[in-house]
């Protein structure tokens, strides 16, 4: 525990990678006798183009052809806290972790332009009980295209203790969440995978597949577009959904499909009701359903019951 009277006390970390030369990189910590609000990571930008590095946590996708830095934060957590992530375009990564009482945040920057880097910052900030991390972008009017692609990227993946709750909005990238509670996802675009959550999921998504495996509690999915895939859900699942096609199954009480715009819909293994109340196209198929099923009745539908 740092004593109440240390006002401030930071130390710098400098070390050198890979590269002819030389891949210069700072890391600043502030420590002080009660734990600031906020930890901003700064990290001097590469001065030359690099492939993209494996961060030692978790995994990386799309690979960066252009200037790379990578930030990394950390803050404190309590049984308590709950964690906020406003993402921006790129890949984002959440897993809950048992031996975790902290919050570690790696952000993989990759950008067209080297002077978007000084712009691309990620932040750790703690307001009451909840912890945001935020990804920050450059300015639309500072992005001058000089090639043939604008790329300003920031890949998160971010640790959590082990069933910390979590609030995660993102604009566009795949998904990855394991090992939370409760989870809010407000998506525009990109795959989301969730696995393995101690509390119930919300899902609100306009274009993208989405994955979800075992949740121990309520699954309700607002879908544009893009495939839905769940199974093993120990409460209900809610859907709505625009185009493709619905699959539900080892579901513990009901499945409701509040609307569907077209794709087909597969439900099975359902110890409570199941329940089509709009459809729009598509054939619909059942098979384990232990409660009520109650499906529209449609001219020409092939497939219910089956």
């Amino acid at each position: 525990m740092v004593l109440q009277g240390l006002r401030l006390a930071a130390f710098f970390a400098g070390y050198t990678a890979v590269g002819a030369t030389g891949d210069w990189v700072v890391e600043e910590w502030a420590l002080s006798g009660a734990e600031p609000a906020a930890y901003v990571v700064e990290l001097e930008p590469s001065t030359q183009m690099a492939p993209a590095r494996t961060s030692d946590m978790g995994r990386r996708g799309d690979r960066c052809d252009y200037y790379e830095v990578e930030r990394r934060a950390t803050m404190a957590a309590s049984a308590s806290s709950r964690l906020r992530v406003a993402a921006g375009s790129g890949e984002l990564q959440v897993e809950g972790r048992a031996d975790l009482d902290q919050v570690r945040v790696v952000g993989s920057v990759c950008a067209s332009e080297e002077a978007y880097l000084e712009t691309l910052q990620v932040t750790v900030e703690r307001r009451g009980d909840e912890i945001e991390v935020r990804a920050h972008y450059p300015d639309s009017r500072d992005r001058t295209r000089r090639s043939g692609r604008d790329v300003a990227r920031i890949d998160l993946v971010i640790e959590v203790p082990l069933n910390m709750a979590a609030d995660l909005d993102d604009s566009s990238g795949s998904m990855y969440v394991r090992g939370l509670g409760d989870v809010r996802i407000d998506d525009s675009s990109g795959s989301i995978t969730v696995e393995g959550l101690n509390g119930s999921l919300t899902i609100d998504d306009s274009s993208g597949e989405i994955e979800v495996r075992d949740v121990s509690g309520n699954v309700t999915i607002d879908d544009g577009s893009g495939d839905i895939d769940v199974a093993d859900v120990g409460g209900s699942v809610r859907l709505q959904d625009g185009s493709g096609s619905i699959r539900a199954v080892e579901v513990d009480r009901d499945v409701i499909v509040e609307r569907d715009g077209s794709g087909s819909i597969d439900v099975r293994d359902v110890a409570g009701d199941f329940t089509v109340q709009r459809d729009g196209s598509g054939s619909v198929r059942h098979s384990g359903v232990q409660g009520r099923v109650d499906i529209p009745p449609k001219k020409g539908r092939r497939g219910r019951g089956n």
